[in-house]
């Protein structure tokens, strides 16, 4: 078994954004640059803490691979003369690659018959390899902010304080970042600040030597022991799973202490005080077994040591500032309803070239009105205006300004305090959600109010459109107004609450309120949306292309889009009969595969079947067939009862379309015979795919 290495990168405390960079790329990067020097290895292994970035690489290969090419050199009637003896051009060429004659091949080339030699490339032990990948990997990884400290000019998120690098048990030595690399590695900056050697690469190893010293190394046991702590010490349950990762980030062993603050603070919002406590100290608000926030707070220290006394009164001291700000922003801006708020709104910029926030709530107002009659809710289009008047009001609010995070929720609670409906309140409170685009949409639907999500489509629909329309589409990894969480939250939102309506019919409506802003026109813009929808869909699905379920998407995508509720619904229907009941998938996509191969390389438009030209009594008893049968599958179609009419259109045509392509040619030399056999299959193919799937598309269907 080859040797494994360990790498320990130690530095000055790494800003959290930092962390999440090297847990989100580290491996891919490490494992790439091994790759592409020829070295073969295990599994890649990386943790990382405040002050520590760690890579263990499993099952490292003690040297490159050999490398083999072939070289061509002149063509073979010019490498020999007459007498078959090596030409000048022959002799320089051996000259240039140190070949000797004898290792001359001939082999065949495009420019003809040609002389080659095979080069092998010798490879360089990893040991020595290694002082010029550790750099290349910790250059390659993509932080946002670095800084130069010392004369070499390296650049990393923090200053380099000591670095670790074996190699089973040899000791890889060589300066980087103004330190020599070595054994050497450093415990707990406060309660084991004494350094201490690394005898080998051994992962076992070293995680328990890290642990003598107070250094858990792992996150995910870090976020454990948090868990552990807030459920059993501290009997809390509800607590803010995000909150636990950023804590984790912030410390090498988790220990946790309880703190107070004034009850008369109780009486703000809970989203309030909990955010307080997130933002400025990574505390966690506590609540009792109710559920209801109680004015207890528990810190993530960073180990546990004497003088917690003296820490409790500097986090209380701490948050009682805090509080006090937040319980003067509630007083100031509850002076006056959140209607007079949104007069305001005129003195905000939405983007750029789309006018002001003022604008978009008018926008809104228009749009809402729209979805509320295309999918089939006008007895909410009174609450959903109100919505519209109110859901950006909060953002000239001094709660917001303190706390941007909060926008939305802070509108929620200001509308209850000026009595606002609850209806319309709650929805102002869940217009940005989901807030992360990896929540079940199952979830989801349980969480939020229909209400709520039929204005956050709106929102998202104003704003998409609106971009898309100035030409701020994505490009690349660049997103800056984040346009592919908010076609992600439509899609989101559709796949919960299936609520069914044209998306073209509402992006026009969207499209004609920004008037002369937008520089596309409908026709333009729309199929653009319709494209970045459609890639929104396989996300929310999660296909891989190539996969049988990403086919059977596209297929139903290609029917048609329009109605992304629909599109949910027929995709979930064919994926379960293709695993439940797959002869009964298999039949119908066998039927739509054989009539569309026909069409495929059909260019002349065709007409009605014409029962005259018929020559052949299969041509009029599957003509009869459809005339009998099509009514009845129309109406599967028409209640969507897609299920019904896959089970009963493959059942149908499967062994009748299979005896008439045995018995009946259809390209026939005689153009009009040809063109009605071409629109009979037509006719079959689009009995399905105008309405659930063109299955044509499928790559793997077994029967």
């Amino acid at each position: 078994m080859a040797p494994s290495a360990l790498i320990e990168i130690g530095t000055e405390e790494l800003p959290l954004d930092a962390i999440e960079i090297f847990y989100t790329h580290a491996a891919g990067v490490t494992e790439s640059l091994l790759k592409k020097n020829r070295l073969t290895f295990g599994k890649v292994r990386t943790e990382a803490t405040p002050r520590r970035l760690v890579f263990f690489i499993e099952d490292l290969a003690v040297g490159q691979a050999e490398e083999k090419s072939i070289v061509t050199g002149p063509a073979h009637d010019k490498a020999f003369d007459a007498a078959g003896k090596p030409t000048p051009a022959l002799e320089g060429f051996l000259k240039a690659h140190g070949a000797k004659p004898e290792k001359i091949k001939i082999q065949e080339s495009p420019r003809g018959r040609v002389v080659a030699i095979e080069k092998i490339r010798k490879g360089e032990p990893t040991a020595k390899l290694l002082p010029r990948l550790v750099p290349e990997i910790l250059a390659g990884l993509p932080f946002r902010k670095t800084m130069r400290w010392e004369k070499s000019g390296f650049r990393f998120p923090r200053p380099v304080q000591w670095g670790v690098v074996l190699f089973g048990k040899k000791v890889i030595s060589f300066s980087m970042a103004g330190v020599k690399t070595g054994r050497v590695s450093a415990g707990h900056r406060f309660l084991a600040p004494q350094g201490f050697s690394v005898s080998r690469a051994d992962w076992t190893e070293y995680e328990k030597r890290l642990r003598q010293r107070h250094i858990l190394l792992g996150r995910e046991d870090r976020e454990k022991r948090i868990c552990q702590e807030l459920e059993k010490k501290f009997r809390q349950k509800n607590y803010d799973p995000d909150l636990v990762r950023e804590a984790a980030g912030l410390v090498e062993e988790p220990f946790l202490l309880q703190g107070k603050f004034s009850g008369t603070y109780r009486d703000l919002p809970e989203e309030v005080l909990a955010t307080c406590m997130k933002k400025h100290q990574k505390i966690f608000a506590c609540r009792d077994e109710k559920g209801a926030l109680v004015n207890r707070f528990v810190a993530v220290l960073n180990g546990g040591r004497s003088g917690l006394a003296g820490i409790r009164r500097d986090f209380e001291n701490v948050l009682e500032s805090r509080l006090r700000d937040a319980q003067y922003f509630y007083d100031e801006d509850t002076k006056e309803p959140l209607e007079k708020k949104a007069a305001r709104l005129g003195e905000l910029v939405f983007i750029g070239k789309l006018g002001t926030v003022a604008e978009r709530t008018e926008r809104l107002r228009g749009l809402v009105r729209e979805l509320a009659a295309l999918s089939g809710r006008p007895e909410w289009e009174k609450n959903l205006d109100r919505v519209a008047q109110l859901a950006k009001a909060d953002l000239t609010t001094q709660m917001v300004g303190e706390f941007p995070e909060l926008q939305g929720r802070v509108g929620r609670e200001y509308a209850r305090e000026a009595g606002e409906p609850s209806e319309v309140a709650r929805a102002i409170g869940e217009q940005y959600l989901p807030k992360n685009l990896s929540e079940g949409h199952q979830v989801l639907a349980k969480r939020l109010s229909p209400m709520g999500a039929l204005f956050g489509i709106a929102d998202r629909i104003d704003l998409l459109t609106g971009a898309f329309g100035v030409r701020l589409e994505p490009t690349g990894s660049e997103d800056p107004y984040a346009l592919r969480r908010a076609a992600g939250s439509v899609v989101k939102l559709l796949r919960a609450f299936s609520f069914r309506f044209s998306l073209a019919a509402l992006v026009q409506k969207s499209h004609s309120l920004y008037r002369e802003k937008s520089e596309l026109s409908f026709e333009e813009l729309f199929p653009k949306l319709a494209e970045f929808f459609k890639a929104r869909a396989v996300f929310e699905l999660e296909l891989k292309p190539g996969t049988r379920n990403y086919e059977i998407l596209q297929g139903v995508m290609k029917s048609s889009f329009d109605d992304l509720a629909d599109v949910f619904d027929r995709f979930e229907m064919l994926e379960r009969l293709s695993v439940k009941q797959p002869e009964v998938f298999f039949k119908t996509s066998k039927v739509v595969e054989r009539t569309g191969n026909i069409l495929k390389g059909v260019k002349e438009p065709l007409g009605p079947v014409d029962p005259g030209l018929f020559q052949d009594p299969l041509e009029k008893g599957l003509f009869e067939m459809i005339e009998k049968k099509e009514p009845g599958l129309r109406g599967f179609t028409e209640k969507k009862d897609y299920e019904g009419l896959t089970r009963a259109y493959g059942e149908i045509f499967f062994d009748p379309l299979h005896e008439f392509f045995d018995r009946v040619m259809i390209n026939v030399d005689n153009a009009s015979v040809r063109r009605n056999r071409q629109a009979l299959m037509r006719r079959i193919n689009r009995l399905y795919t105008d309405g659930v799937a063109d299955l044509s598309l499928l790559t793997q269907v077994k029967e």
